[in-house]
């Protein structure tokens, strides 16, 4: 038996323990009450035996509270058991019932009410029992319900991909935990945190939070905390590239679900270790833990997890090329997707996937329109006006953090300054004439330190509006140039010439590299260079895909990390682009197998060194072609003041040497 199984067992056995101590039938309800908790996240279905006895008692002893307690429990227990329908009729009555008697825990129940609507997949209901609990709780002074609810609100706006709601509520969600000190509230208040930048591409410091609260989790023995952070924290290590440390966070993920046997855990962890595998293309292996995890999602009817688990099978399929079985899975996701209530965000994600598997299947125009919703979905997530308002939210909670600060340490002062008078009570009017002077001294300081704190908060604010809407603005010339590829494509899919076409293909690869440079800069942290190795690994991937020379040619990236500013990065990435190209087309007749080496590295002279070298046939090869891909290199080579020489020993290898001031 694991640990967390081990602690619910003996908490349940303790309760029963007292059960059979008991003599007041109020306080046996009570236990009863709790019991039934007790076995929501552990054993659900067995927990359900208790509620007859519970209801039974509650009925002799005629006790309203008592009653809704109890329907309360089964609410929850079929509520973690997906029975939504079953579990939202107890949760509403045991409202009425406390709402009749006017106790503060019906607002509780609003949140749970909201949690039935939102797992069935009614996010607007949802909402609304979210924020009239908030409204409530907020009144009386109610943090632990706040805390419930700004948790659940912020999971609802980040999946209808309402990125500002979000924020505000992040930040909110914060302050209550801080404000209250509970351990628990924190580490959840550290989750969304990293949620949030996450969603804004800011992989390592959501990382940075993540641990913070998995440490916690660990400490506290929250297994299931445990288990979703660490899931979280795999597929952040899984977005920046690092295979080793995603998977032993996914496997630790896997273990903790497989230890407690809760379905929804399991559907979870199985699904992140699908997106390891599919990241690695390891097909099979993926499709094998969608697979797993789609029963999951069955088994407790979660209506978002099965359209987000067959969007993920649809594009797996795609990636494997077994395009019958992913338009069967896509259909299945958007069924779902289409009864939830919301535009939801991960949407833009099935878009993206039917866009690449019409793409696979050469339907343009369909790849076209599916891009066209993609492109939608994610700019009203991410426009000016949402970003304002993130700008706006964080901004508000770092001023109210500073004011508490503020108003703390006065206080401090103050209690200070009185011992001081009560201790020097003889000089009195001494210290009074002294005090006065430092109080003087003290408001004039601590005005120009107001003053100096608001100008500080203007001037932050606009550097970070700033850096917001550069972000946009890469952002939206990323997005135009992916649509000047699409329309490229249809284009040539409309063409019989080949050579035509072939024109065609390098146009459109000659705006993608331009395009992932601008992706690359709206996604890093900074907005003024590109990291080079990243950026090359990412365009030959995509020169490859286009040529369909994956596991054919083998490129090698003998190079640190170089980070080069934009006016640098395009040309080099533009040289790159037309000698790879040029590799692919003439350099392996018959698709033969070979190899490519890139070498990118600064010289201690100030030159940048540019080698792109493969074991090909060499120029001796046939070779065709207009010359443009060569007279481009020539004139971006010049452009970069440098010089190209090429040698045509066992294969092909071109050297450039820029003088490059910019290298960072």
């Amino acid at each position: 038996m694991g640990y967390g199984q081990k602690q619910n067992q003996e908490r349940i056995d303790s309760l029963l323990a007292e059960l059979t101590k008991a003599k007041e039938d109020t306080t046996k309800l009570s236990l009863l009450g709790d019991i039934m908790y007790a076995h929501v996240y552990y054993k659900p279905q067995e927990g359900l035996t208790y509620q007859k006895a519970g209801m039974e008692l509650a009925q002799k002893i005629d006790w309203p509270i008592g009653t809704a307690k109890i329907k309360d429990k089964i609410g929850r227990l079929n509520w973690r058991l997906g029975n939504f329908s079953e579990a939202l009729k107890c949760h509403t009555e045991a409202y009425t019932i406390y709402e009749k008697a006017n106790d503060k825990y019906k607002n509780y129940v609003l949140v749970e009410i909201a949690q039935d609507y939102l797992d069935d997949g009614k996010l607007t209901e949802a909402e609304t029992y979210l924020l009239k609990s908030l409204n409530l709780s907020e009144g009386i002074g109610d943090k632990k319900t706040m805390v419930k609810a700004y948790d659940i609100l912020v999971y609802l706006y980040n999946i209808q991909g309402n990125i500002s709601e979000m924020t505000k509520m992040m930040y909110a969600y914060l302050k209550v935990s801080e404000d209250m000190g509970d351990k628990q509230s924190i580490i959840h208040a550290a989750y969304t945190s990293a949620i949030y930048f996450e969603s804004i591409g800011n992989n390592m410091e959501g990382l940075k939070y993540l641990k913070l609260a998995l440490k916690a989790a660990k400490e506290t023995g929250d297994k299931i905390a445990e288990s979703n952070f660490n899931s979280y924290i795999g597929g952040l290590y899984n977005n920046l590239g690092n295979f080793p440390e995603a998977q032993k966070h996914y496997s630790a993920a896997l273990g903790l679900a497989v230890e407690s046997g809760d379905a929804k855990m399991l559907a979870v962890a199985h699904r992140d270790m699908g997106n390891f595998y599919q990241s690695q293309n390891n097909f099979t292996k993926a499709i094998s833990h969608y697979r797993i995890a789609l029963g999951k999602y069955k088994s407790i009817t979660d209506k978002e997890g099965l359209a987000i688990i067959y969007y993920k099978l649809g594009i797996t399929y795609t990636s494997a090329k077994k395009y019958e079985q992913a338009t069967k899975y896509f259909d299945s996701s958007k069924t779902f997707y289409d009864n939830l209530n919301s535009n939801l965000l991960s949407m833009g994600d099935y878009y993206a996937g039917r866009e690449k598997l019409a793409a696979a299947t050469r339907n343009w125009e369909s790849a076209y329109e599916n891009y066209k919703q993609f492109v939608i979905i994610k700019d009203s997530a991410f426009n000016k006006e949402s970003l304002q308002k993130l700008v706006s939210s964080q901004m508000q909670y770092e001023a109210d953090k500073k004011e508490a600060a503020a108003k703390a340490e006065q206080e401090k002062k103050n209690l200070v300054a009185r011992e001081e008078i009560k201790r020097q009570r003889n000089i009195r009017n001494a210290a009074f004439a002294v005090l006065a002077v430092v109080l003087l001294f003290s408001g004039v300081v601590f005005r120009q330190r107001n003053k100096i704190a608001g100008e500080k908060k203007r001037s932050d604010l606009l550097l970070l509006d700033k850096e917001l809407l550069l972000k946009e603005i890469h952002h939206r010339v990323k997005n135009n140039l992916e649509v000047v590829s699409s329309l490229l494509a249809l284009q040539s899919a409309q063409i019989d010439d080949p050579n035509t076409k072939e024109a065609m293909l390098a146009g459109q690869n000659r705006v993608h590299s331009i395009g992932i440079v601008h992706q690359k800069l709206y996604q890093g942290t900074n907005l003024g260079a590109i990291e080079m190795k990243d950026y090359f690994i990412n365009l030959s991937e995509s020169i490859l895909d286009s040529f369909g020379a994956e596991g054919k040619v083998n490129i090698e990236f003998a190079m640190e990390k170089l980070n080069l500013d934009i006016d640098m990065a395009v040309p080099l990435g533009l040289i790159v682009n037309e000698l790879l190209t040029n590799t692919l087309k003439y350099a392996f007749p018959d698709k033969q197998n070979g190899s490519v080496r890139i070498k990118l590295e600064k010289r201690t002279s100030g030159i940048l060194h540019l080698e792109v070298s493969d074991n090909g046939v060499g120029k001796s090869g046939e070779t065709k072609g207009t010359g443009f891909g060569g007279q481009l290199i020539s004139l971006l080579t010049s452009q970069l003041n440098g010089k190209m020489t090429e040698d045509q020993k066992n294969g092909t290898s071109v050297f450039f040497d820029f003088k490059l001031e910019k290298v960072a």
